[in-house]
């Protein structure tokens, strides 16, 4: 697959979903949201379903978030975007707001300083990011709210997310097989005094089982969650579809499949030997 430059966005759509979701904001009962280009893995890439940024403000680059309040909205960019995001939203509509040299803290203190509520989607953010936001909002009334995303409340035709197949990475490639690798990296959660460990990163997962996918363009991994017990025992969360028998039984049955949503709300002994 060769990269390709085609425009996928037009600034044209910025002010129309900004509006949507100024709706959505107010029915929420919050005075703004935040839209982040990361996905619930947090990697560089995202699916088409989790372009959430470049959906709603048109601007496509590979790091920035936008903060949408009511009356204003700000697409935060670092310095390798500066020029890109002027020619990909409405400037009617978003404001450009040089990143990291304005962080939103102080850039939410100025532009709310009557104070307000903020909401964001957890599954979208990292804790340190939400905790060093809420340190750097302290004292202003500005407080942070967990939400239901509200762009996918708007975007009534988001694509599905990905499903292609996964395979599985031949041996003589990976250079050790899955067990030995669950096995070895059980026994360092157990030494550190912990039972599980909570794996998020796809390619991780993928190193770790030797599998590979193909949901994100150029990058070959399998959008999954994973739990790492400290027997070796292993509790993968994603799309059964994306998985026929000869790979299952290449996992072996230490790995025990659930479905992706079912992560939110996995015991942490799902881990365990079946």
């Amino acid at each position: 697959m060769f990269q390709e430059f085609s425009a996928k966005s037009s600034p044209a759509n910025g002010p129309v979903r900004l509006a949507a979701l100024r709706r959505e904001i107010g029915r929420a009962g919050l005075d703004g949201f935040i839209v982040p280009r990361a996905d619930a893995f947090q990697g560089e890439y995202v699916a088409e379903s989790d372009a959430r940024l470049g959906w709603l403000t048109g601007f496509t680059g590979s790091a920035g978030f936008c903060i949408a309040l009511t009356d204003r909205a700000g697409v935060f960019i670092d310095g390798r975007y500066r020029v890109q995001v002027r020619a990909e939203v409405d400037p009617t509509a978003f404001t450009p707001v040089p990143w990291p040299e304005v962080k939103p803290g102080p850039w939410l203190r100025e532009q709310m300083p009557q104070g307000g509520q903020i909401g964001f989607d957890p599954w979208l953010h990292t804790r340190r990011e939400i905790e060093e936001l809420a340190k750097a909002l302290a004292g202003s009334g500005i407080t942070l709210v967990e939400s239901r995303n509200l762009v996918n409340t708007i975007w009534t035709d988001r694509p599905a997310p990905p499903r292609a197949p996964a395979r599985i990475h031949p041996a003589e490639f990976a250079g050790e097989d899955s067990a030995t690798k669950r096995r070895r990296l059980g026994a360092a959660i157990a030494t550190g005094g912990a039972r599980t460990a909570v794996l998020t990163l796809p390619d991780s997962i993928a190193w770790l089982l030797n599998i590979r996918g193909a949901d994100i363009p150029r990058n070959p991994v399998v959008q999954a969650f994973a739990l790492l017990d400290s027997t070796g025992g292993l509790a993968l969360f994603a799309d059964p579809d994306k998985f026929d028998a000869a790979l299952l039984a290449h996992l072996g049955p230490e790995v025990r499949l659930a479905p992706f949503d079912a992560f939110g709300e996995a015991p942490t002994d799902l881990a365990g030997p079946v």
